[in-house]
């Protein structure tokens, strides 16, 4: 039986301007990039690692270990965002690989993925249950939530049942929920579900807050004074994704779709309602007016990978929905309404985003004057557009918009493999470049290797709409 284990990576490049059929040839390299990265983590997890969670401390540019002596980056330390990122990208990673069960060697992987997945939910679990209820952007190997001062210092952060939830608390439900699916774990399900809710009202009602530290040395802007940034809602489309695949239905159809109105309704130049700013700008941060939030030094913050980011997270959450069949007629309406939104903001963001002779997504810029405030380029917006280019590709109607979709997943797949994957290091991407396309030693949010979210991830739904593209092409 062949299976993605058995498929051989080659960096294939595509033309600017491809049909269908050139993609067809990144099925094996996409599947021989899944397998090895998860692969990788799994292999390093298991092998005795000095905290009970799964281990991605891989600095990608030198191909060494994490320096351990670290007090930022050393094992002593672990991040809230890479273990719920990781454990989501475990349980989605078994739930594909499943595809290929009665195959002996993708039984074994399998069954490793299996095991690792239900250590790290129990983990999740028991640190949740001693510190309030949350995970943190850092912890240590129990759970405990502190922060790194910078005199080095480790100081714990109060946490309990009325502090409202985070970023870490945010990636922990979502992949909470989708390991116990993957799991058929009845009490951690429960569990998940109340998570997930919990989180998901403190996003509704605005109280969520940020947990990431500013990244030292990068201009990248996390959080404003006075401003709402779209993040939560935008991520938080995973987690109505999960429950519209396991628990189809008008609830969890209405769950995503809120958050979608949120992001388009709220951040989006719809219209060219905000003239200063180019029709479908996706704004960062908006004021609690409801306007383009303006930062201290006159600027109005995009960030072109998010907004890529939402386009993809959106039009997955879409394909789910329509493949369970329990959505409402009023729900499809605006279902279908909201989805025609989605190709200008794409198009928008890539614009405002991607430098074709640098080969990479700039991480933020100014909308009222287009220039860079964070020029450097991290590796997550390239397969996260490659994702969005072809789920965009997969619903157009005609076929100028199906051109422009493909050539936007071709440009970022080709700056992806050309200066980003290291086929040295697990078929892993190194995490950033600078303005002037080097690479960079600086750590965009987390110093670990990406466990599998932003690219394996995006490359299994890539190929989800890659199988759609060639159904369609094929009639």
């Amino acid at each position: 039986m062949q299976t993605p284990l058995t498929a051989q990576y080659q960096p294939i490049p595509l033309p600017v301007q491809p049909d269908v059929s050139d993609f067809r040839a990144l099925r094996k390299p996409y599947q021989a990039m899944i397998v090895a990265q998860f692969r990788a983590i799994v292999d390093r997890s298991e092998a005795g690692p000095l905290y009970p969670w799964i281990d991605t401390r891989l600095d990608l540019n030198t191909g060494a270990d994490l320096p351990p002596a670290d007090p930022r980056f050393g094992p002593g330390l672990v991040s809230g965002w890479v273990q719920g990122r990781g454990l989501e990208g475990l349980a989605t990673f078994g739930a594909w690989l499943g595809a290929w069960a009665g195959s002996r060697e993708a039984d074994a992987l399998l069954g490793r993925v299996r095991r690792l997945t239900a250590a790290l939910l129990a983990q999740f679990r028991a640190a949740r249950a001693q510190y309030g209820g949350h995970l943190y952007f850092t912890m240590l190997p129990d759970g405990m939530p502190i922060t790194v001062d910078e005199r080095q210092r480790q100081l714990r952060v109060a946490m309990g049942p009325d502090t409202p939830h985070n970023y870490s608390d945010l990636f922990a439900a979502k992949a909470m929920l989708a390991a116990a699916y993957f799991l058929g774990n009845e009490v951690a399900l429960d569990e998940a579900r109340a998570y997930c809710r919990a989180v998901y009202e403190d996003i509704l009602s605005l109280r969520f807050r940020t947990d990431q530290p500013q990244p030292a040395g990068l201009a990248s802007v996390v959080s404003t004074a006075g401003g709402y940034a779209h993040g939560p809602h935008m991520i938080a489309l995973g987690m109505a994704t999960h429950f519209a695949c396991q628990e189809p239905g008008p609830a969890s159809v209405e769950m995503g779709l809120r958050l979608a109105r949120r992001v388009l309704y709220a951040h989006v130049n719809l219209a060219g309602r905000w003239p200063a700013l180019r029709p479908n700008d996706l704004v960062e941060f908006i004021t609690a007016e409801g306007g383009p939030h303006v930062d201290e030094a006159g600027r109005v913050i995009a960030d072109p990978g998010h907004a890529l980011e939402f386009v993809g997270l959106f039009l997955k959450f879409c394909a789910v929905v329509r493949q369970g069949g329990s959505i409402t007629p009023e729900q499809l309406g605006e279902m279908a309404h909201l989805e025609g939104l989605m190709l200008p903001v794409l198009l928008r963001a890539f614009d405002n985003g991607f430098q074709p002779s640098l080969g990479g997504i700039r991480k933020s810029l100014d909308l009222l004057t287009l220039q860079s405030i964070d020029d450097t380029m991290p590796w997550w917006s390239l397969p996260e557009t490659i994702r969005a280019g072809l789920a965009a590709a997969a619903i157009s109607s005609t076929m100028d918009d199906l051109a422009a979709c493909l050539s936007i997943a071709a440009q970022c797949h080709n700056a992806f493999v050309e200066n980003y994957v290291r086929p040295d290091i697990h078929l892993m991407a190194i995490k950033l470049r600078d303005g002037a396309g080097r690479v960079s030693s600086m750590v965009p949010a987390y110093p670990d290797a990406d466990p599998g979210y932003h690219t394996a991830l995006s490359l299994i739904d890539a190929l989800e709409s890659l199988k759609v593209l060639e159904a369609r092409a094929g009639r």
